[in-house]
Parts: C-alpha cells; sequence; structure tokens
C-alpha cells in the first residue's frame, strides 16, 4: 500500500533524507500525528458478493480495497474539493469525513474537524408544498425548538429580514420566494433554485463544517458559480470549512476552489493548495496545455488516459515533489488572472443569526451532531406534526389521489350494487353482500400500496435531516404515525357514507369505525415496509404480496376449517381477517337467517367489540416493530462508527 504524507507532517519531521526520497511503501499514517483538521485513514475496505454464481450461492465475501492509507489537511476559511474520476473514491472519503460511511464499509482513522458538522447529499430532496420563505420558517422554528432557551436546542429565530438577507445571498429571485418546490404534480422551483434553497435549509445550523457531496451536478453554469458564491462567503473570514465532491466543474468553479485532494484509483495524489497544482505537475513535465481545463488535464495525467505508455506512480511523485518544495505557479496564476479579469466572482456576505447549538451527542470521529435528547423531542414534535399535517393535505400522493380513487371506486360500488337485496334466504343476495364486505376489506387496504413512492421520498428527507442532527428519527415517527389518522378517517367517512346511502349496509357508524381501523393497519403496513425496502418499486411489490396472502387467509375464500392442518395457524395472523369478520358480524348479525350466514362462514362467535381492540392494538404492534427497526437502525450506526473508531 502506498500513502501520502501530509505537508504539516512534513514541516515537523524536517529535511528529507535520501532514503526517504527512494522510499516507494511509505508507512501507514499513525492517526496521533493528525492535528485540527487532519484527517488519517488507515484503512477503508468493502465487503463484496463474489462474483461468480457459484461463490453467491455459497455466500462468499471478498474484501475489497477503496481507499489507501493517507493523511490529508483540512485549511479553516476555505474551500476544499475532492476530485477524482468514477470509482477514485471521492464519496467515500466525503462520507468517511462526514462520519457516514456506508455500511458494508470498514473504516478506520481519526477525523479531527472539531465543533458541528452538516452533510449535504447529491440527490435533492425538499417537500413539495413549501415556498422558500415558509421553508425557512420551517426550519428555523424546527431548529430552534421551543425557541425559549437554549437548553432545548438553538435559542434565536430568525426574522423576516433575516430569511430575505440569507435569500438574496442563495441568488433566490424576490418573484421566486413564494413559488412551492413542486414535484410531478405542480411545476415549482427549478432544480437550481431548489440544490440552493436545500443548501439555505443545511446552513441554518450554523455548521463548523459543511460537506457537500457534487452540490453542482447537473447545473448550469452560472447556478454553480452562485453554489460556489454562496459556500466561499459561507466560509471566507470564519473558521468554517467547506468540503465538497465535484466531477467536472467548469473554470469558473475551479476559481473558487482553495484546496485540493486528487485522487487516483484511491490514493491520493495530490493534496495541497490549488494554485500550487501547476507547479507539481510541470516540475514533472507535464504542464497544462494552452486553452485547455487544468482539471481536464490534471485527471487525464494521473490516471494515464491521454498516455498510456507513460507509468508514473503520481503518489509517489507528489510526496517527493511536496519534500523538494520546488514552486513554478506561473501557467496557473495566468490562467486565474484571465478569469477574474474577465468575469469577477461576487461573494456574499453570508450572514446567520447566531443559533448555538447545544451538542448532545459526538461522532468517533470528533465532530459534533445535535442529535436531539428526549428533553428536545417535545418541541421538535409539534412542529414534525404541523408539517406532516400540511403534508397530507397538500401532498396529492399521501390523501388527494386516494380520496379521488376510493370515492370513485365506492360510487362504482354504490351504482353496481344499488338497492343490494337483502334477502338471506337467496344464496346469490348473501354472496353478493359477502362478495362487496370481502372487498372493502382488502381492496381499499391493498390501495395503500400507492403512498409508498411519497413515503420513500420522505424517507430520504428524514435520513438527511437526522444525519444533520436536527431530530431523533423516533420524534419523526410518531409524527407521521399520527398525521395518518386524520387521512383514515376522511377516507373511511367517505366510504362510509356512500355504500351505506347508495348499497345499503347496516350500522354505519360500525362500519366507518372498522374501516378506519383497517386502513389505520394498512397505513402502519405502508410505513414499516419503506423502512425496509430499499427502493419504493420493492415496496410495492413487497407491500403488495402480503396484502395478496392475507387476503388469501381471511376467510371468504376458504373457511378456517378447510385450510390444510399446517397452515390453520395462519387464520389469526392477517389483520383483513378481523376486518372482514367484523363487517359480516356487522351486516348479518340480528336474525336467525344471518346467523346462520355467520356460521356458514364460521364466524358466529364474532365480537366487534374484540375485534376493534385487536385492530387497534394490531396498528400499535406494526408501528412498535417501526420504532425497534428504526432504534435498531440507529444504533446499528453509532456502533458502527465507535467500532471504527
Amino acid at each position: 500500500m502506498s500513502s501520502k504524507i501530509s505537508s504539516l507532517q512534513q514541516r515537523r519531521a524536517g529535511p528529507p533524507t535520501t532514503a526517504a526520497l527512494n522510499i516507494s511503501e511509505p508507512p501507514i499514517p499513525n492517526p496521533k500525528d493528525a492535528g485540527e483538521g487532519g484527517i488519517t485513514l488507515t484503512k477503508c475496505e468493502a465487503t463484496v458478493s463474489g462474483t461468480t454464481i457459484a461463490q453467491k450461492l455459497r455466500g462468499v465475501k471478498k474484501k475489497s480495497t477503496l481507499l489507501h492509507p493517507t493523511q490529508v489537511d483540512i485549511p479553516a476559511g476555505s474551500i476544499t474539493a475532492i476530485l477524482g474520476t468514477a470509482e477514485s473514491g471521492k464519496s467515500t472519503l466525503l462520507k468517511f469525513m462526514a462520519g457516514c460511511v456506508d455500511n458494508n464499509l470498514e473504516c478506520d482513522g481519526v477525523v479531527n474537524l472539531p465543533g458541528r458538522s452538516s452533510y449535504l447529499p447529491e440527490e435533492t430532496y425538499l417537500h413539495r408544498f413549501y415556498t422558500p420563505r415558509t421553508y425557512i420558517k420551517h426550519y428555523d422554528r424546527l431548529l430552534s425548538s421551543d425557541g425559549t432557551s437554549s437548553s432545548s436546542g438553538f435559542s434565536n429565530k430568525m426574522n423576516d429580514e433575516d430569511i430575505e438577507r440569507l435569500l438574496d445571498s442563495l441568488r433566490i429571485d424576490h418573484d421566486r420566494r413564494d413559488t412551492i418546490v413542486g414535484d410531478a404534480f405542480h411545476r415549482g422551483l427549478s432544480l437550481g433554485e431548489r440544490r440552493r434553497l436545500e443548501l439555505g435549509l443545511l446552513v441554518l445550523s450554523v455548521p463548523d463544517t459543511l460537506f457537500c457531496e457534487n452540490p453542482v451536478e447537473g447545473l448550469d453554469s452560472a447556478t454553480s458559480l452562485h453554489i460556489m458564491e454562496f459556500l466561499k462567503g459561507y466560509c471566507s473570514n470564519s473558521s468554517r470549512k467547506v468540503i465538497i465532491t465535484l466531477n467536472r466543474p467548469s473554470l469558473f468553479v475551479w476559481n473558487l476552489i482553495d484546496n485540493v485532494i486528487l485522487l487516483s484509483r484511491g490514493h491520493v495524489v495530490y493534496e495541497g493548495s490549488r494554485g500550487e497544482m501547476e507547479a507539481f505537475f510541470a516540475h514533472h513535465k507535464m504542464p497544462t496545455p494552452a486553452r485547455f481545463s487544468p482539471l481536464e488535464h490534471y485527471l487525464a495525467v494521473v490516471n494515464n488516459f491521454r498516455r498510456p505508455a507513460v507509468s508514473v506512480d503520481w503518489e509517489v511523485a507528489f510526496r517527493k515533489w511536496q519534500q523538494e518544495r520546488k514552486k513554478d505557479t506561473s501557467e496557473n496564476g495566468a490562467l486565474s488572472s484571465d478569469i477574474e479579469a474577465c468575469f469577477q466572482t461576487s461573494i456574499p456576505n453570508v450572514v446567520i443569526p447566531n443559533m448555538e447549538p447545544v451538542y448532545t451527542n459526538t461522532t468517533n470521529n470528533g465532530t459534533k451532531r445535535c442529535l436531539t435528547s428526549c428533553n428536545c423531542c417535545s418541541h421538535k414534535f409539534p412542529e414534525l406534526l404541523r408539517r406532516y399535517l400540511l403534508q397530507m393535505l397538500m401532498n396529492p400522493g399521501i390523501l388527494q389521489i386516494r380520496l379521488v380513487m376510493y370515492t370513485i371506486l365506492s360510487l362504482f360500488l354504490g351504482a353496481l350494487f344499488f338497492n343490494l337485496e337483502k334477502d338471506y334466504e337467496d344464496r346469490q343476495s348473501i354472496d353478493s353482500h359477502a362478495a362487496l364486505l370481502f372487498y372493502s376489506s382488502s381492496f381499499y387496504i391493498f390501495m395503500v400500496c400507492a403512498t409508498l413512492p411519497f413515503l420513500s421520498i420522505d424517507l430520504q428527507i428524514r435520513n438527511k435531516e437526522v444525519l444533520n442532527g436536527f431530530y431523533h428519527p423516533i420524534t419523526h415517527h410518531f409524527a407521521v404515525a399520527l398525521c395518518t389518522i386524520p387521512a383514515c378517517l376522511i377516507l373511511s367517512l367517505v366510504i362510509s357514507v356512500i355504500q351505506v346511502n347508495m348499497v345499503g349496509l347496516q350500522n354505519g357508524t360500525h362500519l366507518f369505525l372498522i374501516l378506519t381501523l383497517a386502513l389505520w393497519c394498512a397505513d402502519a403496513l405502508a410505513i414499516l415496509v419503506s423502512l425496509c425496502a430499499p427502493h419504493f418499486v420493492i415496496g410495492i411489490v413487497v407491500c403488495a404480496g402480503i396484502c395478496g396472502f392475507f387476503m388469501a387467509l381471511e376467510g371468504f375464500m376458504l373457511v378456517p376449517s378447510k385450510f390444510p392442518a399446517w397452515l390453520r395457524w395462519t387464520y389469526p395472523v392477517p389483520f383483513h381477517t378481523y376486518v372482514f369478520r367484523s363487517l359480516m358480524f356487522n351486516e348479518f348479525n340480528g336474525d336467525l337467517l344471518g346467523s346462520k350466514v355467520l356460521l356458514s362462514y364460521e364466524i358466529e362467535d364474532t365480537s366487534i367489540g374484540h375485534d376493534v381492540l385487536v385492530l387497534f392494538c394490531y396498528g400499535l404492534i406494526i408501528h412498535f416493530i417501526s420504532t425497534a427497526k428504526i432504534l435498531f437502525s440507529t444504533t446499528r450506526g453509532i456502533g458502527k462508527q465507535m467500532k471504527n473508531s
């Protein structure tokens, strides 16, 4: 393995010896040598499955080194860019610094970045119904907790003037500040505006170190420049640090970078000032050609895809050059001067009100995240509850689409079974009633699969906010679970009113209560599936499969006594069972002929009160399992960080 010795270590170690210059396999960096702003990585390996089918069937696991041992320094008051080609390890190094490596990675090392840190993922996830002004106010309330004392989180709240000043620094036009974020249903902010807004929301917590994964990816040159100018204004004239990954920055973006970490195949081949990069490559007879992008040239050189016949160990070359400290930045300086002469940058003065967080958790790398303690949950919960009540009303996928579909289906069933004759001596009439109640206990529940894409997006937003210490994930889950109740009440009311009045079903109050609890259990199931499924498409398949199994076992297609002996234990497992038999009992109980119908389905001993209680407890149990899943994931993440430390 090869590793790089930082400039700070070189100054401490004194002049290099001849033997040191000829070393091709340097020693593994010592984590104790890392000072403030220093990062030491001693191991970064991924566990991957075998490549052949036989290896995969045997469960063969292999270790793959993603990043080789290294040490880098992150200067304060600057933008540090991690650069490299695809698969070079940019995102892995950034996540290691931020303390949020993937579960299949095993990393050892020390990150000495004191203070609070925040992480901006590459994908932009925002709630569609907020505008830039209302979103900032929401985050301000969320971060300020109750806004009365610093013991509950952040002490200050932003006034309207502070919000407008922040939006000015984000370059969001005045006529766009009351435009909703938007989604596939409603057009709103552009991708660049959403990205800038997300960045502005993240800096409300005033992080000392801001990690951004490809913040300008997919954006035009002007928007990319605005984002970089905002980042430059945030870290300039302060001790803050901004660390970003970039793929192909424009020359305007390149000119705003202060410090560079250049990666090639998991090795750090350059680390230091951007202004000295040209001197390094010119020293090795590889200067940037005229009218050529410097970064494109550097990437081509260190990866040997412009001159395949040339084989240079650029990591060792950089160590030697760093020891010799020869400087020649004429090429790069001329390029920078040309850019600044033609296009002068405008760095905004980014001012965030002094909201000092109370640090309640310290990560393995020394950075602090304001993970809310139990004392803060009571103040975070009302704001999250407010958010998800608003989402229930404003997000089409949560309530509106379901309401339209349920209304159309109920009206169609009402027309199909209009004034259904209640003749318990006619088998066709009995079967028609039973089929309608089976449909009500099955398909209305099945429709909950439509919410999974929106739950998946919300989960991504939650993961981002939890990672940055805005609240505890359990607080979020309780708010979401509670906000499903009003939606279930509205949907059940629509179904009950239509079916009672058009079909003539009995006891609408009991029908409404049973359907409400059925939909509540269904929503709880959808939330649990969204927590477990890696993608919403898989979640839809899993949720549909579970509903399919439950529908087959609820006692309509086959009465319990006809189940195979080894499957009879499954009858009480689905919550569909309690919904169907309660609806049947509500419809047929009350006379002798109806009792015979119940007897034929083996549900004559049903108690609606008992089954309602079971449904309520069923929903609580599903939410309890979701809570356990969240706690397990959170504990495993903390345990992994402690192990890596």
